[in-house]
């Protein structure tokens, strides 16, 4: 025993040691470390940029290029095709490129500045203290506050709602519990359309032939704001058949030329949509066209899906509302100022998008014609006279009241069984509170209101008159609906599908060319 508890001493004594002469090194060398690491911090900082400003320099001589013997190929419509595909190619490479050195800017910037904070806190800090830093410090400060603050909120926000489901989810079950809760909404609905009929609703809201015009033509200038690339992706317009994002606006638009682009944004950023503000020679417009999601950005403005409360008494969808007075406040000096140019005297303004732009667009229209209540934003009256939206896909984001007064000044399309216009806070909790009771049932062991946790919590709805399109049906017939009609979210595997802007877009080609057909509350295929 005494063998063994000397050996034990002897072992403690020599780890102190080695820990005591570990501490004297790393003392000694901190100092020249930390040199070491700021400097390679700013060596690094500055041959990333120098190598970002050489690869688009070399890829806009390459772009020249192309262009150049694009010209000269003239007439030769084989190579011209050629060329202009291998144009397509090193825009894209380009793109890829420059991603892919600025992730690598940042990732080495947050770990040199990890392993210089891990360096000055080594002495006060364990190690699983310095490698928590790794994610706190290192990770977390490379987002600005608002970000941090939005993907804080996100996820407090998603942790909550989801929990009930993690608890309670029987995988092998959901499918069936999921089937009959979609049953379920279906009789509701129909249940709810039948005694609208019988109380006379129904054919009340009207559509006439110039909204209808409207509807086929400003989809082109809502879909025209996701970019070059974003439109040839999604098989919008073809691939060779423009080089910019202000070309491809204009094939889209059909506007008459480059000087009627007055001012663009293609990218945005958290809470600033991107934008395109352009004056339509053939309607007499000046038209704001705000762009949906397609940024990870504006995936998080989707998310922050929490109430907002207005100065009116009504809500609003709280990521949404902060993008719309962004982009209200930044672009009202020249919307005034082009409306009340001489020239422009006669011309209306006209705000159209899809998905997060349409929703940000009819929120706008909110704030553009509330003096009472934001009196520095709102436009003079003089400009309001026939102020219009046309929204496509337009999200759950007013209240019911605040939704049905905006109907005079917002039209919104909705296809099918779109997903986004009836996605709120309260319809996911309904619609995840009944997935719940079918699989408690189903066990034997809840009844209907274990889960009912949506009741008291406001419900948001998309703005304005609503034109909703049965996909259906081979005519593909419309009817007039009201923001009530999409209280509930609907499970179904077409949801996504119809909400792409591709479907938009073919869906009102073929009003255009077909025509209109209104039908009545109730028809056939409605839900």
């Amino acid at each position: 025993m005494e063998k063994v508890s000397r050996y034990e001493s002897d072992d403690a004594t020599s780890w102190e040691e080695r820990k005591q002469k570990a501490s004297s090194v790393i003392s000694a060398v901190r100092a020249p470390m930390v040199s070491a690491l700021s400097f390679s911090d700013q060596c690094c900082t500055l041959g990333f940029s120098i190598g970002l400003r050489c690869i688009r320099f070399g890829f806009n001589v390459g772009s020249l290029i192309v262009q150049g013997t694009t010209h000269l190929t003239t007439g030769m419509s084989r190579a011209n095709a050629t060329i202009r595909f291998v144009a397509e190619v090193v825009g894209y490479a380009e793109m890829i490129t420059i991603s892919v050195v600025s992730m690598n800017s940042t990732l080495t910037h947050v770990g040199l500045q990890t392993a210089l904070h891990a360096l000055h806190l080594g002495e006060h800090m364990s190690v699983t203290g310095i490698l928590g830093l790794l994610a706190s410090t290192g990770f977390w400060g490379s987002f600005s506050q608002s970000t941090l603050s939005a993907l804080s909120a996100t996820k407090d926000l998603f942790a909550n709602e989801i929990s009930p489901l993690a608890t309670e989810l029987n995988i092998t079950k959901l499918g069936e519990a999921i089937k009959r809760a979609k049953e379920s909404e279906r009789e509701e609905d129909q249940r709810r359309i039948e005694e609208r009929l019988l109380s006379g609703e129904g054919g009340e809201l009207s559509l006439d032939m110039k909204h209808q015009q409207d509807i086929t033509k400003y989809i082109r200038f809502a879909l025209g704001t996701y970019g070059e690339k974003g439109l040839k992706f999604l098989g919008i317009i073809p691939y060779g058949s423009a080089t910019s994002n202000n070309e491809s606006f204009l094939r889209l638009s059909n506007i008459e030329s480059a000087l009627d682009i007055i001012s663009t944004d293609f990218e945005g950023g958290l809470y600033s949509p991107g934008y395109v503000l352009s004056v339509d020679r053939d309607s007499k417009s000046v038209v704001l066209a705000v762009r949906g999601t397609i940024w990870p950005h504006d995936f998080l403005t989707d998310l922050i899906c929490i109430d907002e409360e207005l100065p009116c008494g009504g809500s609003a969808h709280s990521g949404m509302f902060k993008s719309a007075l962004n982009l209200a406040s930044q672009i009202r000096p020249l919307v005034v100022n082009l409306l009340s140019r001489p020239k422009y005297a006669d011309f209306k303004l006209t705000l159209t998008g899809h998905s997060l732009g349409a929703g940000v667009a009819a929120l706008m229209v909110y704030i553009w014609t509330s003096p009472e209540h934001y009196l520095n934003l709102a436009i003079p009256t003089t400009h309001l006279k026939d102020l219009h939206c046309y929204g496509y896909g337009c999200p759950a984001i007013l209240t019911e009241e605040l939704a049905n007064k905006m109907s005079q000044k917002v039209t919104s399309v909705v296809i099918g069984e779109d997903m986004v216009p009836r996605f709120s806070l309260r319809s996911f909790r309904k619609m995840r509170d009944n997935v719940l009771n079918e699989l408690l049932m189903s066990e034997g062991g809840g009844v209907e209101d274990d889960y009912n946790t949506s009741g008291g919590m406001r419900v948001l709805l998309p703005a304005g008159k609503i034109v909703w399109i049965d996909e259906s049906t081979a005519e593909c017939d419309a009817s007039v609906r009201k923001p009530r009609d999409f209280n509930a979210m609907h499970m179904s595997s077409c949801s996504f599908e119809a909400h792409m802007p591709q479907n938009y877009f073919q869906k009102m080609n073929e009003k255009a060319e077909r025509g209109w057909k209104i039908g009545r509350l109730g028809r056939r295929g409605e839900t």
